[in-house]
């Protein structure tokens, strides 16, 4: 029997193994902003708890912003995130004023730390990826615009658009500033051993919000620079929501895409063999929708299904997306079952 970084390493070599690597995520709201060993408990509990194949952490969506100045009031969540109270960018002349931030600062060194103490628990056999946004995605929540993503409604009227549009050379500013800051927090990560990178596209792919012209002056240069600086950390995008176009990162200089083809406009995972890139694994399987409503027979049924489709595509198994904070543990039952049973 395959360990479980002996199943992922094949698996991104492409190679046929005995069942796709299984790993699923959420948020744990009421300890993750309470430093290191809180947040280094929950995940561990949450790993021993469902013996996952590959560890993906699930930090605050805030950290990001932290590190720029932004201030959050964490006993107020939307959601997943905590009450933003003071935005490092609430005008266009804001733009200008972002300065880079060390790897040193507290708020990576924190997240360098976690990873260095679930490492000294769990060792070397699980490989553990960090959630990283994309500068894009950081700058969107530093001017405290919810990230495009997922199901929402996407409108070009909010403060990033309009800056793209009359002061381009300001938004450039601001994406240096943070492509050369996670090119930091990258040397940080790499030091602390992590197997892999999360990187979180969100919907910036969305031609409702930026059009492609956009997307490839004010996006793609930048994942291109931090992708540089992440290696040889695994690098795993998730492009998320709606009519996402994965298509736009088939030849990315990536291990792993992640996109949810439950998600109306969105191509089926079986479909990668035809437009990804080979060197390319594809991953998702299961409608993260699904979690939090007791439908655990619907995730056992539409997670087989994937599989089965999967048959012959060496791939990752995992939801769409995030699953529900209140997520059952009969759903999960059900999705890891389904992943082990249909091979």
């Amino acid at each position: 029997m395959l360990s479980k970084k002996e199943r992922v390493l094949a698996v991104l070599e492409r190679e046929a193994v005995d069942r796709p690597p299984i790993s699923a995520w959420r948020h744990f709201t009421e300890s993750e902003h309470d430093g290191v060993d809180p947040f280094v408990e929950v995940m561990l509990n949450w790993q021993e708890k469902w013996d996952f194949d590959y560890m993906k952490l699930q930090p605050r969506a805030s950290y990001y912003e932290e590190a720029f100045g932004a201030e959050f009031d964490y006993t107020k969540y939307a959601g997943v995130l905590p009450t933003c109270i003071k935005a490092p960018i609430e005008k266009e002349s804001d733009f200008d004023a972002l300065t880079e931030v060390p790897g040193s600062h507290n708020i990576f060194q924190e997240q360098a730390e976690v990873i260095r103490k679930i490492r000294e628990k769990v060792g070397d056999e699980i490989p553990i990826f960090q959630t990283i946004m994309c500068p894009t995605s950081i700058l969107q929540k530093i001017c405290n615009i919810n990230p495009i993503g997922r199901y929402r409604e996407a409108s070009r009227e909010d403060l990033l658009v309009q800056t793209m549009k009359n002061h381009p050379e300001k938004v450039h500013h601001a994406l240096k500033v943070i492509t050369k800051t996670l090119q930091n927090y990258a040397e940080e990560l790499k030091k602390a051993g992590t197997f892999g990178v999360f990187y979180g596209a969100t919907g910036l792919s969305r031609d409702s919000y930026l059009h492609y012209s956009e997307w490839e002056e004010f996006v793609k240069p930048y994942d291109f620079e931090v992708f540089e600086a992440m290696r040889p950390m695994k690098l795993m995008v998730h492009a998320c929501g709606i009519y996402v176009h994965p298509e736009y990162f088939a030849h990315y200089p990536i291990d792993i895409l992640h996109w949810p083809e439950s998600a109306i406009g969105n191509p089926s995972l079986d479909s990668s063999k035809e437009w990804l890139d080979p060197k390319i694994t594809p991953m998702g399987g299961c409608d993260e929708r699904l979690f939090g409503q007791h439908k655990e027979i619907e995730i056992n049924l539409r997670t087989r299904d994937a599989v089965k489709r999967m048959k012959d595509i060496p791939f990752f198994l995992a939801p769409d997306c995030s699953l529900a904070l209140n997520t059952y543990d009969e759903e999960l039952k059900a999705f890891i079952e389904a992943g082990k049973e249909t091979v």
